[in-house]
């Protein structure tokens, strides 16, 4: 079954092309993962994984539209699959409205274990993307690094 789910609409003072910048290459992540977990994860431009509850989970760039779109689908060992999409938008030169869309195929197990919690993490990534772009720790964010959610 599929679940489809949209983030809140944010609006960060920074450029479209300076958020799609930072978020389309992922060793820009690496820079702020706090030291603790730098070793539990592997990073590249295009996939980042890591050790969650013994399985090796992450994300990898399914498809790049300069400027608007980054899409990215599982990597490893993930309980089900997934197409999470970030969308950039200038409001202006120097101001950018940003949302996330989660696509989840869950079978009835992984809807009731995860379909409740996924708008809940949709909308915690948007608020740390918009914090991170803004020059501020996430708050609440160290459960979600670990894996805790």
């Amino acid at each position: 079954m599929l679940e489809e789910i949209t983030g809140k609409n944010v609006i960060i003072n920074k450029p479209s092309y300076a958020i799609y910048t930072a978020l389309s290459d992922l060793n820009n992540i690496a820079a702020a993962l706090p030291e603790q977990y730098r070793d539990k994860v592997t990073i590249d431009q295009d996939t980042i994984t890591g050790q969650v509850q013994g399985f090796q989970i992450g994300v990898k760039v399914n498809n790049r539209t300069p400027f608007s779109r980054i899409d990215f689908e599982g990597a490893g060992q993930v309980p089900f699959p997934f197409l999470l999409s970030f969308f950039t938008e200038p409001a202006d030169d120097n101001t950018t409205y940003f949302h996330i869309e989660l696509k989840a195929e869950l079978n009835t197990l992984m809807k009731m274990m995860f379909g409740k919690r996924l708008q809940e993490v949709v909308d915690k990534l948007t608020e740390g993307v918009s914090a991170a772009a803004s020059g501020q720790i996430p708050e609440g964010w160290e459960k979600y690094a670990q894996g805790k959610f």
